[in-house]
């Protein structure tokens, strides 16, 4: 799996929208890393995890072909992971010519709520879409999916914001975002899984989930790549990437790199690439 960043921001941005503090101040001075988008993933150039605001701006920078993605994974319903305007796009008089036919995977609400937004025009826009269940296994394609409930805070009781455990050809890829420090059931579900690589948030970053559950910060991801490694989850040298950073709590690039480059980790910035 060859996966590409395309945003790895918090919901307001790094520097956010209409900040004036100092980070914010000085990521606008310095550019390059420091400036991000709300996060999100391309994997193989077809498969989208989570649909953000910037998707089309980043998919120009990058070399990604929307027209070309065959599948879209929302992990919950906040705007910035789930900018489902941008998919009505898809018809005449936006396109002129066939575009892939696209398949949606979320939570039953999310599903619900755009079979509900798109009522009729779904066929149009060549959108098929699919409700996942958590720790229910579906094969997509050439992927093996497995959702996995995030400790996450939603409007809607009845929608369960979901993490990914996606699998192509012998690879085994955790995307948790966004979410608080998992609860033991999932806990004990991953104990059975072997991955290659994880991209975890780390929102609250130095002031950690004390503060919000609903996100993680530093020590919190910490805590659990010492918890994959020590129960055979995952091997100590494979890829551990952090992402959506808040300007309240992270500091910028360079400085995160600073303090957590010894521990393993690797932070994500827009553009950024690896393979497993």
């Amino acid at each position: 799996m060859k996966i590409v960043f395309l945003g790895t921001a918090s919901a307001e941005g790094y520097p956010a929208s209409f900040c004036t503090c100092k980070r914010c101040i000085s990521a606008r001075r310095r550019g390059g890393r420091n400036l991000r988008a709300r996060s999100s993933i391309c994997i193989d150039l077809e498969m989208l995890v989570d649909l953000p605001p910037e998707v089309y701006l980043r998919s120009l920078e990058l070399g990604i072909k929307l027209g070309k993605i065959k599948y879209i994974l929302i992990t919950h319903s906040h705007e910035d992971h789930f900018y489902f305007y941008e998919l009505r796009l898809r018809r005449w008089p936006f396109i002129n010519g066939k575009v892939e036919r696209l398949r949606v995977m979320g939570d039953e609400s999310v599903i619900r709520f755009l079979r509900k937004h798109f009522r009729g025009e779904l066929r149009n826009l060549r959108i098929r879409t699919t409700a996942l269940k958590a720790f229910e296994e579906k094969k997509i394609g050439a992927y093996k999916l497995i959702p996995i409930p995030a400790v996450h805070a939603v409007k809607n009781r009845y929608e369960t914001p979901l993490n990914y455990i996606i699998e192509k050809e012998g690879k085994t890829l955790l995307y948790a975002c966004d979410s608080g420090p998992y609860n033991e059931k999932t806990l004990e579900f991953l104990k059975k899984i072997e991955l290659d690589a994880v991209i975890v948030e780390a929102t609250m970053g130095t002031e950690g989930s004390h503060s919000w559950p609903y996100h993680m910060g530093f020590r919190d991801v910490l805590t659990f790549r010492k918890w994959l490694i020590q129960n055979s989850v995952l091997d100590k040298n494979a890829p551990f990437v952090l992402t959506h950073f808040s300007h309240i709590t992270c500091p910028l690039h360079e400085e995160m790199v600073r303090k957590l480059k010894p521990y393993g980790v690797t932070i994500a910035y827009d553009g950024y690439k690896f393979e497993i």
